[in-house]
């Protein structure tokens, strides 16, 4: 009997340990928060809205004039400034992590873009993060 019981032991310790496991994995992914960053208008000026409220001197948002997505990454074109008479429009890139666009900040815009050929500024760099499909409009501006 005791050779059942020292047998039968480990077993069911085991069985018990799997089955913890097993809830504990279901219990993390029921509590993650998950999803992908939306591309769209509505997205990109919360994203932008909430860049410039971090930083005071970056001035009032006035409007979002265009942006472009590709690949967990965005352009964006806010216009800021006190007064519409007053603003300008800048380029802010974004890059997605899961649900959120996160603000590529203006001094680390160069390391993200790549190394610039002087021949041909226009080249797409080998080095870049940003994807081709939107680099001109994300590195080649303003």
């Amino acid at each position: 009997m005791n050779k059942v019981l020292v047998f039968a032991l480990p077993v069911v310790v085991a069985i018990g340990l799997a089955g913890c496991s097993q809830d504990s994995a279901s219990t993390d992914e029921a509590t993650q928060v998950g999803g992908m960053a939306v591309c769209d208008e509505a997205a990109l000026t919360t994203a932008v809205k909430d860049y410039l409220a971090s930083d005071p001197e970056a001035g009032a948002f006035q409007s979002l004039d265009g942006f472009e997505c590709a690949d967990g990454w965005a352009v964006t074109f806010p216009t800021v400034g006190p007064t519409m008479d007053e603003a300008y429009t800048y380029t802010q890139i974004f890059q997605a992590e899961g649900q959120f666009w996160i603000p590529v900040a203006p001094a680390d815009r160069g390391s993200v873009c790549g190394t610039f050929n002087a021949d041909d500024p226009t080249a797409y760099p080998a080095d870049s993060e940003v994807p081709e499909s939107i680099w001109q409009a994300a590195c080649n501006t303003n």
